[in-house]
């Protein structure tokens, strides 16, 4: 028999405990009883396995964890209640005072304000550096680098990171590569196959795929995830088994979604690169891209996300955001429907205008995450909101 992909192991995981349920229950408790009290000294002492307190074991937490962990191409993965959570318990397990570590220029704006602010004040120093250039990487690691952290594709400009390039600089000086998975998620990339040590998801986003609950994990080799799992036991930032549970029923459709994701937001992104109100359009799918060969190099698809610039700056940017009619104004990404924000306003309001025109976020982009509509409603709704849009700009020139 030829050996099973990801996607089908994870749809075939074993359940949590060997139960003989078809689909995994909800384990929904706080606690759990020990046959003794030997038992019990065991467990808290980690000299025997088992559950010991939901905050650190649950069978539905664990559920999701594995079949993550399978579909990143992990040994192992934990999960948090977030994906902010999932950095906050990064840092804190793997960095010290007087760390240096590098940030992708551009990433979400709570990810940069937690590093620079948060961690800041506790002697950890936080560098950002353009996530397409590998050679500024190299000349901003100092001795105290210890941690190179990415999002690729970058959120919202779609710029794409060398993966394996920017692995083999932190093998070279002994410092983690860290790389944000969730505009791909697993189904269309997996880092750790390309040289990343460990993997961030915001799980609320096309794992969950509803819009329903928030979440994070990061997968990655045991040696990693072991002190990260003992800083949930101890701090708590852990996901609730409600969550973990609809998250991992959410991973067995989780190559259907993605691939009809991708095939409206490549149909919409083709069209709105057709369309005169529009000047540019940021879409790895998108032909003729100069780093074409390594998007196909790393990555297996495209999924939903992408941006684009109006004539008109930010006025004809809200101007067409108010229009629209059935694609809705939120600020997440990975819902069944399709969703708009404004980056500049919004979820990279945090840095200075100079940040986020140096990474290509300027007041007239738009970013669009493509739901599961039929992609002809969708075109319709953006079509009458970008001509509401050149009609004001008309009217106010």
């Amino acid at each position: 028999m030829q050996p099973l992909s990801e996607l089908t192991k994870a749809l075939h995981c074993p359940k949590a405990d060997g139960h003989d349920a078809h689909s995994p229950p909800l384990w929904m408790t706080s606690a759990y009883d020990f046959d003794s009290a030997e038992q019990a000294s065991d467990r808290f002492n980690n000299i025997s396995p088992g559950n010991v307190y939901s905050r650190f074991t649950n069978p539905s937490v664990n559920d999701f964890e594995r079949r993550l962990a399978i579909m990143e191409a992990a040994e192992t993965a934990v999960a948090t209640a977030s994906g902010m959570a999932a950095y906050l318990a990064l840092a804190m397990a793997l960095l010290r005072q007087g760390d240096h570590l590098l940030l992708g220029a551009g990433m979400f704006g709570s990810t940069t304000h937690l590093f620079r602010q948060y961690f800041g004040q506790f002697g950890v120093d936080c560098e950002t550096v353009s996530i397409t250039n590998t050679g500024l990487w190299a000349q901003a690691i100092r001795p105290e680098t210890r941690m190179l952290i990415l999002e690729t594709p970058g959120n919202p400009t779609m710029e794409v990171a060398d993966i394996r390039a920017l692995a083999n600089l932190a093998e070279t000086h002994g410092i983690l590569l860290v790389v944000d998975n969730t505009i791909l998620s697993p189904v269309c990339q997996q880092p750790l196959k390309h040289g990343a040590h460990l993997v961030v998801q915001s799980a609320g986003k096309f794992i969950d795929g509803q819009g329903r609950c928030v979440g994070g994990a990061i997968a990655g080799a045991e040696p990693l995830i072991a002190p990260i799992r003992m800083v949930l036991r101890s701090a708590g930032m852990c996901m609730s088994p409600f969550n973990a549970w609809m998250l991992a029923a959410s991973l067995e459709t989780l190559n259907a979604r993605m691939r009809l994701h991708e095939a409206n937001a490549r149909l919409i992104a083709q069209w709105l690169a057709r369309h005169r109100a529009v000047d540019s359009v940021y879409y790895t799918g998108l032909p003729n891209r100069p780093d074409e060969s390594l998007i196909s190099r790393q990555q297996s698809g495209h999924g939903a996300l992408l941006s684009f610039d109006l004539k008109g700056g930010q006025a004809a940017a809200w101007s067409f955001i108010n229009a629209l009619g059935l694609v809705s104004r939120c600020t997440n990404i990975g819902d069944a429907r399709t969703m708009v924000t404004h980056p500049w306003s919004t979820t990279h309001c945090r840095y200075s205008p100079a940040e986020k025109s140096a990474a290509g976020i300027g007041p007239g982009l738009v970013r669009l995450s493509v739901g599961l509509e039929e992609p002809a409603d969708i075109m319709a709704d953006l079509d009458q909101a970008l001509h509401h849009a050149r009609r004001r700009e008309r009217i106010t020139a």
